[in-house]
Order: C-alpha cells, then sequence, then structure tokens
C-alpha cells in the first residue's frame, strides 16, 4: 500500500484530514511517542539494555557461525 507523510502545524488540520479519512477510505497513523531525545528509538528497554538477559543464549546448540551467517544473508553473501 502506498504510504505519504502529512506535517501540519495544529490539530484542526488533522481532525479535518481524519473527516476526509472516513470518505476516502484511507488510514491515518501517529507515529511513536517521541522520548524528546534526538533520533532517539522509540523502544523502552533500549535506554539501558541488560546484555546479560542474552548470556546462555547459544548453550547447548549446534549451530556454526557459517550458520548464522547463511541464514542472515542467504544468497547475497
Amino acid at each position: 500500500m502506498p504510504e505519504i507523510t502529512i506535517k501540519y502545524k495544529n490539530l484542526k488540520t488533522l481532525q479535518a484530514l481524519m473527516d476526509i479519512a472516513k470518505y476516502f477510505d484511507f488510514t491515518i497513523t501517529t507515529p511513536a511517542k517521541r522520548t524528546g531525545k534526538k533520533n532517539a528509538l522509540p523502544i523502552d528497554f533500549a535506554e539501558k539494555p541488560d546484555v546479560t538477559a542474552l548470556s546462555g543464549i547459544w548453550k547447548d546448540r549446534e549451530i556454526s557461525l557459517e550458520d548464522l551467517r547463511q541464514k542472515a544473508w542467504g544468497d547475497r553473501l
């Protein structure tokens, strides 16, 4: 589905667009909540990641680095 971005200065404009959307069968979605930081990720847990949560993720699994690369990149290697 094609998408466009519309920037508006006041909420009356957004309300008018939402009213028009009902008649022309298109949807309006709002962006993720910003934290105020420039280029901030809209992921809450990324603020203070806990890398210890991943310890042992590959324990007792028979997988090699080459297998991981092949699954991630496929024929693009």
